[in-house]
């Protein structure tokens, strides 16, 4: 499939396609024998014969954007369904950019993925370009585009609410022992190549908001969640499950806290190299949340965490040689560290080689520039 940009080179933004003899009238059709293109025309009374199918095809598919299109299903009834006909036929990147046009509306999102859901990247929205699509927000229609695409079966929603008023009916413990864990059941495999991540993701976060929906479903979100991680070995998934089973804002307040189910996922996660899960699953262990208390592990994890880039875990090695908690006291290393962590952006240290001071000037070099800022 080829399509052509609208924007410059430089931006994401693709205008939607569909086959050339989608505009052809009847008589044009009737000699049509591409296989791809045969689902998609229909026999129609002919119409605007005056241009040929494969200028209005050039015209539309070159300049035309998904505002133009809806606004084109009301001309005429043989193009009631352009929409959704230049989504499927688009394939996959055209079905999600439409998605995301109706469910972040015309000015703030260029369909892209760079924005999807990562807690540490709660900025990216103000990074991406703005669209000017001039389509209008449909969060429900986005929601069911969202879910064709997702490649799993939607959850039926009558158990979900079943499951979720019988928890409410139960006490904190009762409800913490029904969390879902990495080594519970996973779904089918049969829908492993036809499972795609960010749809699950966006998916699960529209059903803990009740974005597009009558009410958020928390039980369906973690059904996408899960069956995100296990079907596609999503790092992100099992990193928003363990936010979500530790921080209850994450679920609007929804889904009762539980360390050891927040653990198990930090794990999972930081296991395939996932760094802020690193980094909390050293936080776990340092503070004995959800999981045996380990100086060791947690001067472990935080090395891994602070070798990968994750700037607040260089403070956080340093503090360990500093209070000689899972190592022997060590002044010096305890300053690399907490020059690291400050060249860095990190105020803690700064504090640290504050704390350091004479012997960080002794040791470090270039400890000045930061001490004396």
């Amino acid at each position: 499939m080829t399509t052509a940009c609208k924007a410059p080179a430089s931006s994401s933004i693709h205008t939607p396609s569909l086959p050339t003899l989608y505009f052809a009238n009847a008589d044009e059709t009737s000699a049509a024998t591409h296989e791809e293109v045969a689902p998609l025309v229909e026999e129609h009374p002919p119409s605007l014969q005056t241009l040929p199918a494969e200028l209005l095809h050039s015209a539309l598919t070159q300049y035309a954007d998904w505002g133009d299109l809806a606004r084109l299903a009301c001309v005429q009834s043989k193009w009631k369904n352009i929409v959704e006909d230049a989504a499927v036929y688009g394939g996959r990147d055209s079905m999600w950019e439409l998605s995301m046009c109706l469910l972040h509306g015309d000015d703030k999102h260029d369909g892209s993925e760079s924005a999807e859901t990562s807690e540490n990247d709660k900025n990216d929205h103000a990074r991406v370009a703005k669209n000017n699509r001039g389509l209008q927000k449909n969060e429900a229609l986005a929601v069911k585009y969202l879910t064709r695409l997702s490649g799993v079966e939607a959850v039926d929603a009558d158990a979900t609410e079943h499951i979720e008023s019988s928890e409410e009916s139960s006490d904190t413990e009762e409800q913490q022992s029904t969390s879902v864990l990495p080594s519970d059941t996973q779904p089918s495999e049969a829908e492993t190549d036809s499972a795609d991540e960010p749809a699950l993701l966006q998916l699960a976060a529209c059903h803990l908001t009740g974005t597009g929906l009558p009410h958020p479903n928390p039980t369906t979100a973690l059904h996408y969640l899960t069956t995100a991680y296990h079907l596609t070995q999503s790092v992100a998934s099992a990193h928003k499950l363990a936010l979500i089973y530790e921080y209850p804002t994450q679920s609007n307040n929804l889904i009762p806290i539980d360390v050891v189910a927040a653990f198990e996922w930090f794990k999972a996660a930081a296991l395939h190299d996932h760094i802020p899960s690193m980094a909390e699953l050293a936080l776990c262990y340092e503070l004995g949340c959800g999981v045996t208390q380990s100086d060791e592990e947690a001067l472990d994890w935080y090395t891994k965490a602070a070798n990968a880039g994750h700037s607040a875990s260089h403070y956080s090695v340093g503090e360990h040689f500093e209070e000689a908690r899972g190592v022997r006291m060590d002044f010096e290393e305890a300053c690399l560290w907490y020059y690291r962590a400050a060249v860095m952006g990190e105020e803690d240290g700064v504090g640290g080689l504050r704390r350091l001071e004479d012997v960080a000037r002794r040791t470090v070099r270039g400890v000045e520039d930061v001490l004396n800022e």
